[in-house]
């Protein structure tokens, strides 16, 4: 039996430690290429559409294999080795992109990273989820889920172009990929596995004793509101972040004539204000429930593309707009991952979060970044723009309609409707 230790370093931290560096990571090593095109697309002869469909690809492949993956991870209950395995499969893929000589050898390893870091997400997910306790659950989760912009937006525009700019874009892959080689070893010596489900948080003697799912909840899992809507939100946000990702950093290089040093302060302070957004909202949750929290910031983000569009070329008024407007995407953890998990049983959490991964990844992950792309070709870089404020703006009329998940919120609700019925 494992001895816990007490205060700020019990198990419950240090799993949230750990993997919100492991989902960092997953974020950089995706997204870092966005901001190496500008010093790959010429050496690799690479236009926009093709640009647009390096990233859709692996969009493709993230969604198809999280959800074969993580539900698989449900049904045989072996998350911790299939973790491990899945980080070091995609810090092998992050190696073999400083290799590529062609567009066809880069999409080839573009789709592996995708089958490698597809099922990460909701495997680590539905791991805190078991290890969290309820008042903790959407900050924890909100903590980890927000590592993906500190470690994606923030680091990676920043030392992607410094390495890229010193020692090229080729060696910028080998390095970079050593992170993840290090936390697979380290979750090897750490990581326990995930504890079984508490008979408080269960809602019948039945799944006080449900280890793994049955075919039938599977399947049923679609037909709650939660799941089949947070499916259309999710394409919607990920519309809105790649819609954007992909081509920011090429309109700032190509129209906004700002050197290097702003247009790094720039990516980094837009991803810095995701990780605040995301860290802070699903806190904020807790407190005033998942629905509000998110209409609000949903509400929010969709400024921010329209400001990119109208003040690309002016430094102060960007610099400002993404300090307010970027807190927004705070609304992604609720959805992606929160949410869903609260919204089926415990047993299901991982198949729930992937649900959601799927359709963003296979619909607005890829076909978000190739419409971007064919826009900016036929009609200017900045139409990209108008992918992800479609992406924004269906994302907050859907937000309306999400049933309240957060635990001191349901547990309220439910006590204030026992008290008349005991009163009585």
């Amino acid at each position: 039996m494992v001895k816990e230790k007490k205060g700020l370093w019990l198990y419950e931290n240090r799993l949230v430690l750990m993997m919100f560096v492991v989902f960092g990571l997953v974020f950089f090593e995706r997204l870092n290429i966005l901001y190496l095109f500008p010093y790959m697309a010429p050496d690799l002869g690479m236009n926009n559409t093709q640009i647009g469909l390096t990233v859709g690809v692996l969009g493709i492949a993230w969604g198809v294999s999280t959800m074969i993956f993580s539900s698989l991870s449900d049904f045989l209950g072996s998350k911790k080795g299939m973790l491990i395995a899945f980080i070091l499969l995609f810090a092998v893929a992050t190696f073999l992109g400083g290799l590529v000589g062609s567009i066809g050898s880069l999409l080839l390893v573009r789709v592996i990273m995708g089958i490698a870091e597809g099922p990460v997400i909701p495997i680590i997910h539905s791991i805190v989820i078991a290890e969290s306790t309820p008042s903790r659950r959407g900050f924890n989760m909100g903590l980890i889920q927000s590592s993906s912009n500190l470690f994606g937006s923030a680091l990676a525009p920043v030392i992607a172009i410094a390495l890229a700019t010193t020692i090229g874009w080729r060696s910028t892959f080998y390095i970079t990929a050593l992170p993840a080689l290090a936390m697979a070893f380290i979750l090897m010596k750490y990581l326990r596995k995930p504890a079984a489900p508490k008979k408080q948080e269960t809602q019948s003697s039945t799944e006080q004793e449900q280890l793994k799912p049955t075919r039938k909840q599977f399947f049923q899992m679609f037909r709650i509101r939660n799941i089949w809507l947070g499916m259309i939100m999710a394409i919607s946000n990920i519309l809105f972040i790649l819609g954007l990702a992909t081509f920011l950093p090429t309109i700032l290089s190509d129209l906004s004539g700002f050197g290097e040093g702003k247009r790094s302060l720039l990516l980094g302070l837009l991803g810095l204000m995701f990780f605040v957004g995301q860290a802070f909202a699903p806190a904020l949750s807790d407190r005033i429930g998942r629905r509000p929290t998110l209409i609000a910031f949903s509400f929010l983000s969709i400024f921010l593309p329209i400001a990119v569009w109208l003040y690309y070329d002016n430094f102060l008024v960007l610099l400002i707009c993404i300090v307010l407007f970027a807190l927004g995407n705070g609304y992604q953890p609720l959805i992606v991952a929160i949410i869903p998990a609260e919204s089926v049983p415990r047993v299901l959490a991982a198949s729930a979060i992937a649900s959601c991964l799927l359709a963003a990844e296979l619909i607005g992950g890829s076909a978000g970044p190739i419409v971007a792309g064919i826009l900016a070709d036929k009609y200017g870089l900045t139409t990209s723009l108008w992918v992800p404020i479609t992406g924004a703006v269906i994302a907050f009329l859907c937000s309306f309609f999400i049933k309240e998940t957060a635990p001191a919120i349901v547990n309220k609700k439910n006590n204030q409707a026992i008290a008349p019925s005991v009163s009585t």
